[in-house]
């Protein structure tokens, strides 16, 4: 009797289970009809037709994409694998159309509807555009953004940048930007910068051509350029075996190192003024690096407002324009720097007012410094 007792038990706390289960799927379902706005389907809907960069002329592609339209193409082709849909149904959306998507939020700036109504997709389309097409730019960085350290390539960048100012040895020009964003979720005042928005801050190196050889976009806006310079992978390339030959040049926010030349503060010789103005002079390649980018992809520009999206998700856009901006000109798209009056000063109050850090190698980067200035200057 006790097995029989136990079965039946058993049986009725199963089925008691199964009511409980019955009864909270119908209050789900009543809630839903309560609460959620029914939507009615004709029996044949209508899907506007997709619009993309097969649709458009070249001028057009170059003023909504800013690459070209044998360009996109061939964006297409090397982002196919991982943009290529899964789904069988009929309205997935095609390549052309998430990249056609994905360029023109670039491009154009930091909200999403006006890039829905251009490739006539909803806003959720576009977020799953933007975020597919920036996840497979990122994950081809090392292909486009790299530091060349071959004997050539370390010769040729020196010899441009001694014929832009009679500077020597030069193997790179190095500045921070900052790229504004939301208010994040955690952690917010990290991200405040000294003028007073949420930002990242990101390090630019650049060659003699504007290309953009190194980039870090993983620090907040109130990280220090030379904080930033030290936690990056950039010390490591002039120190060491196998180290490159020259210099970087940065501004007054770097502390001076024997591979980081920095302007002096206070020229007292000929000399001196005669390093600073070439310092000045060949410097200013990353400075029109970066007014390229940011007019080149307006999301990166604080004139068209805030990126609505997550520190983690700008960072990856970030260098995803940093790679459009290489592929561009490895295929001679280059693009005319505008005089924007709103940009320039932007960039020009984005300098730290702090002083640079100090470090145990500012003396042996002085005896370096001095010794450039009697040997090139003098």
């Amino acid at each position: 009797m006790g097995i029989g007792f136990s079965a039946s038990l058993a049986l009725h706390l199963a089925e008691e289970d199964q009511e409980e289960q019955e009864r909270a799927a119908r209050d789900v379902r009543w809630h839903r009809r309560r609460t959620v706005r029914s939507r009615r389907y004709p029996a044949h809907r209508v899907y506007r037709p997709r619009q993309s960069y097969l649709g458009m002329t070249e001028e057009q592609c170059l003023e909504s994409l800013r690459l070209s339209r044998e360009a996109v193409t061939e964006l297409c082709h090397l982002l196919n694998r991982d943009l290529q849909t899964q789904s069988t149904i009929s309205t997935a959306l095609p390549v052309a159309v998430k990249v056609t998507t994905a360029l023109n939020f670039y491009a154009l700036g930091s909200f999403q509807a006006s890039t829905g109504n251009i490739c006539s997709v909803s806003q959720f389309a576009v977020h799953r555009s933007i975020t597919e097409v920036t996840d497979a730019l990122f994950c081809r960085a090392d292909n486009f953004i790299s530091f060349p350290t071959d004997q050539q390539q370390q010769q040729q960048r020196a010899t441009h940048f001694y014929r832009s100012a009679g500077f020597p040895r030069v193997q790179g020009a190095i500045d921070c930007m900052h790229v504004a964003i939301r208010a994040p979720v955690h952690d917010a005042m990290a991200y405040m910068n000294h003028k007073g928005y949420y930002s990242i801050n990101v390090q630019l190196v650049c060659d003699h051509q504007y290309r953009i050889m190194q980039v870090n976009a993983h620090f907040p806006g109130s990280s220090h350029s030379a904080f930033i310079l030290r936690h990056s992978s950039v010390p490591a390339l002039f120190e060491g075996e196998g180290r490159l030959e020259g210099w970087l040049l940065g501004d007054k926010e770097y502390p001076l190192q024997p591979w980081l030349m920095t302007p002096l503060r206070c020229p007292q010789t000929e000399a001196e003024r005669r390093y600073n103005k070439a310092h000045s002079k060949t410097w200013i390649t990353v400075e029109h690096t970066i007014r390229i980018l940011k007019q080149r992809f307006r999301c990166l520009d604080r004139s068209r407002g805030a990126l609505q999206y997550s520190p983690h998700k700008v960072s990856k856009m970030i260098i995803a324009c940093c790679i459009l901006h290489n592929f561009a000109l490895q295929r001679g798209l280059n693009f005319e720097e505008e005089r924007d009056e709103d940009c320039m000063a932007e960039q020009e109050a984005e300098s730290d007012d702090e002083e640079p850090l100090e470090e145990p190698t500012v003396q042996q980067g002085r005896q370096v410094q001095q010794a450039l200035i009697l040997d090139a200057f003098e």
